[in-house]
């Protein structure tokens, strides 16, 4: 693939270059913006890596304040060198990428698969964000609310801390007070209540 890639949906950005260097200096221009960067040496990569990040981006909270990016002064900001400049960079908004129905295989188009997984977690952190107050009007904090996006996909308490870089210990505790706040017993009823 020549040159860099970067894909930009809403707060999050994957950004492709074979040369390494580069990739890290696009992710540190991009940090300023309170925009998560990716990196990968190709496009089947990122495809392939995104798959098996997704209950992590999932379980990402949405900014507080979206600003609305503009490309072009992403595009610009990301050109301050002259050694840059020599070098073809695309920002692509995941958005304007062909949608394509149908189940996702290996002969898919890297780009295609990338837009999708990005659009498909960016419209679970907004449902699970939606869903800040539960049944019987108790409200659920964002990380109990990640906990719980992740309980109901039936991980167990080692996959949760796992995925959301926590300690057992800590997600035993998200766990009990959601049983107190929806009065609920075991793992299963608190599922229920909140599916």
């Amino acid at each position: 693939m020549p040159g860099t890639l970067v894909f930009l949906h809403h707060d999050i950005a994957v950004v492709v270059d074979p040369d390494v260097l580069v990739r890290r200096e696009v992710c540190a221009r991009l940090q300023p913006l309170g925009i998560h960067a990716l990196a990968f040496g190709s496009g089947h990569d990122a495809a392939r890596q995104l798959l098996r990040m997704a209950p992590k981006l999932r379980a990402m909270p949405l900014p507080e304040q979206s600003a609305d990016l503009d490309l072009i002064e992403i595009w610009q900001m990301l050109q301050v060198d002259e050694a840059a400049s020599r070098r073809s960079l695309s920002v692509l908004p995941v958005v304007g990428l062909a949608r394509q129905k149908g189940a996702m295989n290996s002969r898919s188009n890297p780009i295609q698969v990338i837009a999708r997984q990005l659009r498909e977690c960016h419209r679970q952190r907004k449902a699970a964000q939606s869903q800040v107050a539960v049944e019987k009007g108790k409200v659920v904090s964002p990380a109990e609310q990640r906990v719980l996006q992740l309980l109901k996909e039936g991980i167990s308490n080692r996959g949760i801390a796992s995925q959301l870089c926590l300690s057992q210990r800590t997600v035993e505790s998200h766990l009990h007070r959601l049983f107190r706040k929806l009065e609920v017993k075991n793992r299963t009823e608190l599922a229920l209540a909140a599916a």
